[in-house]
This record gives structure tokens, sequence and C-alpha cells, in this order.
């Protein structure tokens, strides 16, 4: 459940973008994604604040990402 949370984050989509140069998703495609310890939920807050992401950053990753309806 905590790896699910992860990966419905703005940052691993946003990252996966940035991978995916094709429709194939092979394993190059996850190759800007970083592990994390899946003992806990993931939050868009606590991986802005452990990568140090500034202002800008955060406003770039979510104007990247589609608002999920």
């Amino acid at each position: 459940m905590n790896c699910k949370t992860y990966m419905e984050t703005n940052f691993f989509k946003v990252l996966l973008y940035f991978g995916k140069g094709t429709m194939q998703v092979t394993r190059s495609v996850f190759g800007l994604i970083p592990l994390q310890d899946f003992s806990h939920p993931w939050t868009e807050e606590m991986l802005n604040k452990k990568y140090d992401l500034d202002k800008d950053e955060i406003a770039f990753i979510e104007s990247m990402i589609r608002p999920m309806e």
C-alpha cells in the first residue's frame, strides 16, 4: 500500500514521464525514480522536504501533472 501512495505522487509521475521516451515500459523507464523506505506512506510534502525542492521546482512538477478527477 505504501508503494502505491508513492506511485500516486506527482513527484513519482513526473520522473516517470521524463524517463519514458516511448510507449514501451522497460526497466530503464524507472531509472530516474529513487526507491523509498516503504515502511510508511509518502506524501508530496514529505518528498519535497526529503529532496529539498524549492517553490519553482514544486510549481514545475505541479504544472506537468494534471490532477486526477
